[in-house]
C-alpha cells in the first residue's frame, strides 16, 4: 500500500519560543512525501537531496499515525521538499504533516485537519525538533494563511486571510537546530513579542512581523540590516525566520525585484514565494 502527502512551508509573524504564543504565515514552497507501508517493523526513511539529515522526524510522524489506529506496521518514507532545512523556514512542519498524511493515504483513511495538525506537533516534540511544538507553524503549513496561536494550549486565536503577495526569503549560509536553542534565554523576549502578538490580533500583522524580527535579530545575535535593507527598497514588512538565519520579506508583486536586487549585493542564497492559501493534500 501506497500514499502521497503535500505540505506547505511558513513564514514567522511572531516567534512563539519567547512566550508560547505565536503566529505563522503560509508560503506556498512544497514538501512532498511518499510513504510505502511494508510487512516487519523496519521504518526506512530518504530524504532526497540531503541525506545527511536525520529521518528521525518522518519515522515519528508515520508511526503516530499508525498507532491512532492501532496498526502496526514498518513503511518506506521518502520526502523531498523546496524548503531548506534548519534555516527557520518550517520545514519540519511542512515534513511532518506531508508524511501524516501521505501515511494515511496509504491506509485509505482520513482525519480531520486539527487533528492532523495536532499530530504533527506531537511528532514534532518526539523528534527533538521543537521547542514550543510548533502549532503555529503546523497551522500556517497546513492550512495556508495567517494563524495566531496559543502553542502550548494548541489553540488558534485567530486566522486571517492574507492577500496573495511575494515572500522573498534571504537564507545566509549556517544552519541552526532546536537542540542549539537555549529555550531558556529567550524568555527575557517575552514582553516585545506578546506586543508584537497583539499587534497581530488586532490586524496589524505586517507591524507584528516587523517588530518581532528586530526583537529576535537582537536575541539570536543576527544583524538587522537585511531586514532593513527590504523595507528600504518597497517591502511592506520583513522578519526573522523562527531561530534563523533565514529572513522573509513581505512584498507587492511590483517591488518583488527592487527587494531582490537589493539582497544580491549580500552574496546569500534567496528564494522566491507567494504567500498561500491552500491546504495541505493527502494524495494527488
Amino acid at each position: 500500500m501506497r500514499g502521497k502527502g503535500l505540505a506547505f512551508g511558513a513564514a514567522t509573524v511572531v516567534n512563539a519560543m519567547p512566550s508560547g504564543y505565536g503566529a505563522a504565515l503560509g508560503v506556498d514552497l512544497k514538501t512532498e512525501a511518499e510513504v510505502e507501508l511494508v510487512d516487519g517493523p523496519e521504518i526506512e526513511v530518504e530524504i532526497k537531496g540531503d541525506a545527511r539529515e536525520s529521518g528521525t522526524l518522518a519515522a515519528e510522524a508515520f508511526k503516530i499515525t499508525l498507532e491512532r489506529f492501532g496498526i502496526r506496521k514498518g513503511g518506506r518514507i521518502k520526502t523531498e521538499s523546496e524548503i531548506p532545512i534548519a534555516v527557520g523556514m518550517k520545514s519540519s512542519s511542512a515534513a511532518a504533516n506531508a508524511v501524516m498524511l501521505a501515511t494515511l493515504d496509504a491506509l485509505g483513511k482520513k482525519l480531520g485537519d486539527i487533528e492532523v495538525i495536532k499530530m504533527g506537533v506531537e511528532a514534532s516534540i518526539r523528534a527533538g525538533v521543537t521547542v514550543t511544538g510548533a502549532f503555529d507553524d503546523a497551522c500556517a503549513s497546513y492550512l495556508g494563511g495567517l494563524h495566531v496561536t496559543d502553542n502550548y494550549g494548541r489553540r488558534i486565536l485567530k486566522s486571517i486571510e492574507v492577500e496573495p503577495l511575494s515572500a522573498v526569503f534571504l537564507v545566509p549560509e549556517g544552519k541552526r537546530y532546536s537542540g542549539q536553542v537555549d529555550a531558556q534565554r529567550l524568555k527575557a523576549y517575552a514582553r516585545p513579542t506578546l506586543l508584537a502578538l497583539d499587534d497581530a490580533l488586532n490586524g496589524r500583522h505586517w507591524q507584528a512581523m516587523l517588530l518581532n524580527g528586530m526583537v529576535m535579530a537582537r536575541a539570536f545575535d543576527a544583524d538587522p540590516m537585511p531586514m532593513l535593507m527590504a523595507l528600504k527598497n518597497g517591502a511592506m514588512s520583513a522578519g526573522f525566520c523562527g531561530k534563523g538565519p533565514a529572513v522573509c520579506a513581505i512584498v507587492g508583486m511590483e517591488s518583488e525585484g527592487d527587494v531582490v536586487d537589493g539582497w544580491r549585493e549580500l552574496g546569500w542564497r534567496i528564494i522566491r514565494s507567494r504567500t498561500n492559501s491552500s491546504s495541505a493534500r493527502q494524495g494527488w
